[in-house]
């Protein structure tokens, strides 16, 4: 592996440790984390659009991992932010959000500060008509290039969750006119307009849903599931269904960074871990038929 890569998963809030066993490479003019299927005949690509933390977090080269592992995939976890990414260390400022007493509150200030020094310029650097075009234009050299013969899935945690909705339209496609994406999975998506980003997908997308989640909150993500269960009941004889599931007692950003030693979160990521290969693997399934 190269130099620059972690040697060890030890962020705090990891979903597990351990050591990435996969590469940096630029690919279609992006940095990227691959990792490479344990088969030379992976069932598709999956493609990880991560949340604010990026590919510096090393929790998500161990996903990525796991993906390529568990489902036989080729996964690519690009740089789509160009390097304007949350630094890790930012995970402490956000545990302190939940904490209580009144030495808390006080400190609560101080991180506030810390994470907003921090998010503005994310914010700013990766909003949508920036990196739009670096999404939409990966996807079409990957559909010209590693996956011009197999099916592409894609899958977003928090930042990363709009843009699966976005490539779940169906507007942008390949030159050939060939849809970007063949399935879709989110975990704790973030910005989204609810009803109408959730309402214009066309493409199969499954969520996964934290109940405590001050971005998507639970009556939107009732909202998420209600309009998902109509639109499969409406779609599911033209080949196209969707699925919602919600993490009960689970927190934002629990298929990513939940913390490894509260067992009962760590379990949840896990879930979801697998309802995403398993997501993936029905979808590639029917792609290849």
């Amino acid at each position: 592996m190269s130099q620059y890569m972690p040697k060890q998963c030890c962020a705090t809030g990891s979903l597990h440790t351990g050591t990435p066993t996969g590469r940096l490479e630029k690919l279609h003019g992006l940095d990227c984390y691959i990792a490479d299927p344990p088969s030379s005949e992976p069932k598709g690509v999956v493609v990880i659009i991560p949340d604010a933390f990026g590919i510096a977090l090393p929790n998500n080269h161990i996903l990525a991992d796991e993906y390529a592992n568990k489902g036989n995939f080729l996964v690519i976890l690009p740089d789509f932010m160009d390097g304007h990414v949350v630094p890790t260390h930012l995970l402490v400022s956000f545990r302190a959000f939940g904490a209580t007493g009144f030495l808390a509150q006080i400190m609560k200030l101080y991180h506030a500060v810390i994470a907003l020094r921090h998010m503005l310029p994310f914010l700013y650097f990766c909003r949508s008509s920036v990196c739009g075009p670096r999404v939409y234009d990966f996807f079409k050299a990957l559909r010209a290039h590693e996956a011009a013969n197999l099916p592409v899935g894609a899958a977003g945690f928090c930042w990363g969750g709009y843009w699966i909705f976005q490539l779940a339209r169906d507007v942008v496609k390949t030159d050939d006119g060939k849809r970007l994406m063949d399935a879709g999975f989110t975990a704790h998506p973030s910005q989204l307009s609810v009803p109408s980003d959730i309402e214009k997908a066309v493409v199969p997308v499954s969520v996964a849903a934290a109940e405590i989640d001050m971005v998507l909150s639970k009556d939107q993500a009732f909202q998420v599931r209600d309009i998902l269960a109509a639109k499969s009941a409406k779609m599911k004889d033209s080949g196209v269904e969707y699925e919602f599931e919600m993490y009960e007692g689970a927190h934002h950003g629990f298929a990513v960074r939940c913390d490894e030693e509260d067992k009962e979160e760590a379990a949840q990521g896990k879930k979801a871990e697998e309802q995403a290969v398993r997501w993936f693997e029905r979808w590639f399934s029917s792609a290849a038929q």
